[in-house]
C-alpha cells in the first residue's frame, strides 16, 4: 500500500532529523527565533490596544520573565568566556559552558510558564482566575509587610502596601470562587496569604498537563536539584575528562525543553487572545507547523518500556 506523506509529515521528519544532528550552534538558532517569535506575537495585544481586566495586567510581566530568562538561557548555553588576573595561561580566553546555571534559569522559566498557566489559562472560569491573581499579589504584598523598612521610602511604601492589602481584601471575599474555599482556607488565605492558593508545584504541574507520565514533571525535580544545590548536582558536575563534550550534550537537551515551552506557551496566548491567533496565522506555514508539532511533543507521554 502506498502511503503519500503530507507538507506537514515531512516537516516532521525534517524537524526529527535535525534533532538528531545535536548541532550546538544550530539549536541555539531555533531556540532564539521560538523565543523571539513569542515576543513578537505577544506584542498584537499592544498593537491592537486590547483592553484588559485589572487581574490580566500581569499576564505580560509573567510572559516576558518567561521569555527573558530563556534568552538568558541562551546567552549561558552560548558560552562564557573566561577572563582572569591571576591564571592568565590557564584561563584566559577559554570557553566554557555554565551547566549549573542554565538548569537553576531553565528551572525559573519553567516556574514562570506554570504560574501564567495557573493563574491565567489552567481555571474554567474567570472568576477563579481573578481570585487566583489576587491570592498571588496579595500573598506578597504580605510577605512585604515583613521586609525591614528603615529608609523614608521603604516606609511609605509599606503604608501604600497596608492600604492596598486592605482593598485586595474585600475584592477577594466578594469572589464566588472565594466562598468555594473551606471556612479554614478562607481565614488563612486573608490572615497569612497563600501565593499559590494551597497548591504545591506538583499539582501545578498536573493541572497544566505535566503529569507524572510526561518528560517534564521528572525535569522540574531534576532542576530543582541543581537550584537548591544538592549533592547530586555536585556529583554531575564533577569534572570528568570528557567534560565538555557532555556540557554540549546537556546544553542542547536544555535548549530543546526551553524551546518546547516557548512553542506551549504561543499555543496558550494564541487561544487566549484572537488577535495574537490573526497574527500568528501571518507568520510562514513552516513556523506555524513547528509551533503546533512542538507544542505537541510537549504535552506527550513517555512511552513504556
Amino acid at each position: 500500500m502506498k502511503i503519500t506523506l503530507t507538507q506537514k509529515d515531512l516537516r516532521s521528519i525534517e524537524l526529527a532529523s535535525k534533532y538528531e544532528r545535536h548541532n550546538l550552534a544550530e539549536n541555539l538558532h531555533d531556540h532564539h527565533f521560538f523565543i523571539d517569535t513569542l515576543i513578537y506575537l505577544h506584542e498584537a495585544l499592544t498593537e491592537q490596544k486590547i483592553e484588559i481586566k485589572y487581574w490580566q495586567k500581569m499576564s505580560e510581566v509573567l510572559l516576558y520573565k518567561f521569555s527573558f530568562h530563556g534568552l538568558t538561557l541562551h546567552n549561558i548555553l552560548s558560552g562564557l568566556t573566561l577572563h582572569s588576573n591571576y591564571y592568565k595561561e590557564e584561563m584566559e580566553g577559554k570557553t566554557i559552558i555554565d551547566i549549573g546555571s542554565a538548569k537553576a534559569v531553565l528551572r525559573a522559566q519553567m516556574e514562570a510558564f506554570l504560574m501564567y498557566h495557573y493563574i491565567y489559562v489552567n481555571p474554567a472560569d474567570e472568576d477563579m482566575k481573578e481570585l487566583r491573581y489576587n491570592a498571588w499579589i496579595y500573598s506578597s504584598l504580605l510577605q512585604r509587610q515583613d521586609f525591614p523598612s528603615e529608609t523614608e521610602y521603604a516606609q511609605k511604601q509599606k503604608a501604600k502596601d497596608a492600604i492596598e492589602l486592605d482593598k485586595m481584601k474585600s475584592s477577594i471575599r466578594n469572589l464566588n470562587s472565594f466562598q468555594l474555599l473551606t471556612p479554614n482556607q478562607q481565614e488563612r488565605l486573608l490572615r497569612t496569604g497563600s501565593g499559590k492558593l494551597f497548591s504545591h508545584w506538583a499539582t501545578i504541574l498536573k493541572e497544566t498537563g505535566f503529569t507524572e507520565q510526561n518528560a517534564f514533571y521528572d525535569l522540574y525535580n531534576y532542576l530543582s536539584i541543581y537550584a537548591h544545590s544538592e549533592g547530586l548536582s555536585a556529583i554531575q558536575l564533577e569534572y570528568q575528562p570528557d567534560a565538555f563534550e557532555n556540557a554540549v550534550s546537556q546544553a542542547n537537551l536544555d535548549l530543546h525543553h526551553s524551546k518546547l515551552l516557548a512553542c506551549l506557551m504561543i499555543s496558550s496566548i494564541v487561544n487566549l487572545f484572537e488577535s495574537v491567533n490573526k497574527k500568528l496565522k501571518t507568520l510562514p506555514e513552516t513556523t506555524q507547523w513547528d509551533i503546533e508539532l512542538y507544542s505537541m511533543l510537549a504535552k506527550g507521554q513517555r512511552m513504556n518500556p
